[in-house]
């Protein structure tokens, strides 16, 4: 089998520096002080299970923390409530929210119009976006989420690993409603690069196999992005869940998903090549 690597693949520039800056205050750290996540810093597994064996622990809201220490904050940022609980309880925080993340909150926060966030709902970057002003916020992830929109002018954040196909269909639904939604469009550059390189790989190869968590929107944004081009794809986060029907075609395209460590990928990449 031959196996196609993406030109654009793996970690991002925000992931990498969330990483970078998280390892590092566990390795000064060092058990001298209690370190807690809050959430999963990225969407992947083997990157958490990692920061667990090194002593980290794991938290989903401030209630958890039972003794000061210090508290990164995932990658996707958290709402202001929850930062100001943080730091009540008396700890320090290390923030490794994404920029482009910071940069919508600080939209949301500053907008002088109702704010629609367009993004998936439930997702970690929507609630921290939503949680970033007192005032209501929308969330839309559908084109039918729309029909719980009144009319009229609203400022438009984007989740950074939102669909671009579905975010132009809502916008241009929303105009038909006479939803004007002034875009500020923050899907991360990155994420784009990988889809536009998934769409150019789709062309040549059988089959493409994305590598990543299947709780990564971005990762499953890449097996939508080949699956509209009329493309097989898979999810594959290990090489014990390739499925049979992958080792049937000749060529695979290859790519993963931007909280996907290179070793990750690079193992699944190996197995491939040896059928």
């Amino acid at each position: 089998m031959k196996v196609v690597l993406a030109n654009n693949l793996g970690f991002c520039k925000g992931v990498e520096k969330a990483l970078e800056k998280a390892d590092k205050v566990c390795a000064e750290v060092g058990g001298k002080r209690r370190i807690y996540f809050y959430g999963e810093i990225v969407h992947n597994t083997l990157v958490t299970d990692a920061f667990t064996k090194r002593g980290a622990v794991m938290i989903k809201s401030p209630q958890e923390i039972d003794e000061p220490g210090i508290v990164i904050i995932r990658a996707h940022g958290v709402s202001d409530e929850e930062r100001r609980e943080i730091i009540d309880k008396g700890n320090e925080i290390v923030d490794c929210t994404c920029p482009v993340v910071l940069k919508g909150q600080r939209l949301v926060r500053e907008s002088m119009l109702p704010v629609i966030v367009i993004g998936y709902k439930g997702h970690s970057e929507v609630n921290s976006l939503e949680g970033s002003t007192e005032k209501e916020v929308r969330v839309v992830s559908s084109i039918s989420d729309l029909d719980n929109v009144s009319p009229g002018k609203y400022r438009g954040v984007v989740q950074t690993t939102f669909s671009n196909p579905l975010l132009n269909k809502i916008i241009e639904k929303g105009d038909e409603k006479g939803i004007e939604i002034e875009l500020v469009n923050t899907i991360c550059k990155a994420s784009v690069v990988r889809r536009k390189c998934v769409e150019n790989l789709s062309k040549s190869v059988d089959a493409i196999v994305v590598v990543g968590s299947k709780g990564s929107a971005n990762t499953r944004e890449l097996v939508e992005t080949a699956q509209r081009m009329g493309t097989p794809s898979y999810l594959v986060e290990n090489i014990n869940s390739i499925p049979t029907e992958v080792f049937s075609y000749n060529i695979i395209g290859l790519t993963a998903g931007a909280s996907t460590p290179c070793s990750q990928y690079l193992k699944v990449m190996e197995r491939l090549e040896r059928i």
